[in-house]
């Protein structure tokens, strides 16, 4: 049954990807700087674009809006369990309880975070909460990226993927958190608007990597035990 819960995270990972896809593809228009461009510019529009029920164009946004929250909500379902059958396959190799708290304290409040933003899309009645549980999402994920570095570490695994793995993604986190904060201000123009759009999609893609790599190191370590 645990090989099971962990090993759904590629069916996670493939509904996130795919409903994503097709709400980019049926999304109408518009960016924050520029209303009248056409359909979802990959480089131009935030993924929060699609979680909008009205289009940045002034159409409707209602098909990819909830394809892309339910795309929201299914990850972090799918991380949920994954995560806390990965930690049981894990757990007892170290006897640091707080290490261990920690760990399910800060991905719970990121998990929860990125549930929030899903349901307090990214428009202007609740762009400030969206923001909000964007900040709480990330943050606490970087927070638990350390904690998971040190834990890790310190629990010597057979091989050094896993360390590997999380060290780098918490890397590219620290760098994203910097980008957040002292990155250009988007609604500026076009340039920072890329800057900041390029950003996103690059740790999107570093999340669902290091997801799927866990996933693997997970079924290779149940296996083991």
């Amino acid at each position: 049954m645990r090989k099971t819960f962990i090993k759904q995270g590629y069916l996670g990972i493939l509904v996130f990807v795919s409903l994503c896809v097709v709400s980019m593809i049926y999304y109408p228009g518009g960016t924050i700087i520029d209303s009248s461009t056409v359909g979802y510019l990959f480089f131009y529009n935030f993924f929060s674009n699609l979680g909008e029920w009205t289009a940045k164009n002034g159409e409707s946004n209602l098909f990819s809006a909830y394809l892309f929250n339910t795309s929201m909500l299914v990850l972090a379902l799918s991380y949920s369990l994954f995560y806390f059958n990965f930690l049981k396959v894990i757990i007892n190799k170290s006897k640091n309880i707080l290490l261990k708290s920690l760990l399910i304290t800060s991905i719970s409040i990121s998990l929860l975070g990125f549930v929030f933003v899903a349901i307090f899309s990214s428009e202007t009645s609740t762009f400030s909460l969206h923001i909000l549980f964007v900040k709480i999402g990330f943050y606490s994920l970087f927070i638990h990226c350390i904690i998971q570095t040190i834990f890790i570490y310190s629990i010597k695994l057979p091989n050094n993927i896993l360390f590997k793995s999380t060290f780098s993604f918490t890397t590219i986190m620290f760098l994203f958190v910097l980008m957040m904060e002292f990155g250009p201000n988007p609604f500026e123009n076009n340039q920072s608007l890329f800057i900041q759009v390029t950003s996103q999609k690059i740790i999107v893609t570093s999340i669902l990597i290091y997801y799927f790599v866990q996933i693997r190191e997970g079924l290779i370590l149940e296996s083991s035990n």
